[in-house]
């Protein structure tokens, strides 16, 4: 997730304020600061007294800039309308119930709540306060004005143990999902990024099915999930409401928060888990890695080896076709989007895949190259692919990061259905 270049530096724009979450905001300006960005801290009163402005001085690269010098002598303009001029992105990190509510009401007292009031940049905004505080109406009203905001993109807090330890809404989302947020904002080419899957509703799957052999063993597919993730989250981003069905994921990123996710374990599992939410969502995409084997007979012992060819004779079977299954109680409205994963030339798929869409009763398949280096699978692949459809469509989308892909596949998804 770095940005392309040391020359051209994305300047972001960090706003600190006063709750207790602020102490992980250092460990979030060194992670982006290694990703190339440049980095500028505005830090409020109360934080200050949580974090020390030095240490985000010397990690930032920066000076850390201070409530009290909105109005230094030194600044030839106006501080807050400089700053503003100057990002390219904001973050607001944490948020408090405070600040919110200056935000809201236009309440620029302060220097951040003035930067707030002033930018129209793209900010990241991640609250972050006790559950009752977070919990109460009128801080329920004040952040679901912000909604209404075409330049934020929120991230509403996590569940978990907080400082008071309670437990409860009103973590800071993680830092990682701050940063793949940002990310998310920068594919937009410093274009206003659009809500326009407000109302939309997207079910999900990704990562790999597992079958269990004997006591010791299992069969499976390649999949980290990390696809199917960021095709959750972009849609999220974009304004859905979206549920993610899994299998194991395999990543250090901690970025699966504010969304609905369920992790499974055998295609039996993903398939029950489908037909629970199928009937509710507008745009159904299967991306799991559905193991294509499973043994018919339940054991608890460890076959021995020497009879371990004899049993897999006499009990292999293949799990059925989920997608082709779940066509039958499609609605008419709804979008079912396929995956199919392909090695050699696309030429010589192409014939395999439009079969597909026809087997399995889908709107649209998605077929990307698996055996090109850097490609396919693990969260820090590329990739690239070609959507079908039913009829003579063919759109190629050239081989990029596994985020801009699925922002890219979710736009030309949902522009079948226009």
């Amino acid at each position: 997730m770095k940005t392309k270049s040391k020359e051209l530096k994305v300047k972001l724009l960090v706003l600190v304020t006063g709750s207790i979450a602020a102490v992980r905001i250092p460990l979030l300006v060194s992670q982006l600061v290694k990703n190339n960005y440049e980095i500028k801290c505005v830090i409020s009163k109360n934080a200050e007294k949580l974090v020390q402005p030095v240490s985000l001085s010397i990690l930032s690269r920066n000076a850390c800039i201070l409530d009290k010098d909105q109005w230094s002598y030194n600044q030839p303009r106006p501080l807050h309308i400089d700053l503003c001029d100057w990002a390219d992105v904001l973050i607001m990190a944490p948020l408090t119930a405070t600040t919110l509510s200056k935000w809201v009401t236009g309440n620029a007292e302060g220097l951040i709540a003035s930067i707030l009031i002033a930018n129209t940049k793209p900010i990241v905004v991640a609250p972050a306060m006790n559950t009752k505080m977070w919990l109460n109406k009128a801080v329920q009203k004040n952040y679901s004005s912000l909604e209404d905001y075409t330049n934020v993109l929120l991230l509403n807090p996590s569940e978990g143990i907080l400082a008071c330890d309670e437990i409860g809404a009103g973590k800071m989302p993680p830092n990682d999902l701050i940063q793949l947020a940002l990310t998310f904002i920068l594919l937009q080419n410093k274009k206003p990024f659009y809500k326009d899957l407000k109302n939309k509703e997207f079910l999900i799957t990704g990562g790999c099915t597992s079958e269990k052999i004997d006591a010791a063993r299992n069969i499976t597919n390649k999949s980290s999930g990390i696809m199917g993730l960021l095709l959750s989250q972009v849609a999220r981003f974009r304004g859905a409401k979206v549920k993610y069905i899994h299998g194991p994921l395999k990543t250090k990123m901690n970025i699966i928060e504010g969304i609905q996710s369920y992790e499974i374990e055998t295609s039996d599992d993903l398939s029950k888990a489908i037909q629970k939410e199928i009937s509710n969502c507008d745009y159904f995409i299967m991306n799991a890695a559905v193991s294509d084997f499973k043994i018919s007979k339940d054991t608890k012992k460890k076959i021995a080896k020497n009879k371990f060819e004899s049993f897999l004779n006499n009990n292999f079977e293949l799990v059925p076709d989920i997608l082709k299954d779940l066509s039958k109680r499609k609605k008419q409205k709804q979008i079912f989007v396929g995956f199919c994963a392909f090695t050699g030339s696309i030429s010589s798929a192409r014939k395999i895949i439009k079969e597909k869409i026809v087997i399995k009763n889908c709107d649209l398949i998605f077929a990307n190259p698996i055996d090109i280096e850097g490609q396919g699978f693990g969260p820090y692949a590329e990739n690239e692919g070609w959507l079908f459809d039913k009829k003579d469509m063919e759109y190629f989308i050239e081989k990029t990061s596994k985020i801009d892909l699925a922002n890219n596949l979710i736009s030309q998804i949902i522009s079948t259905n226009n």
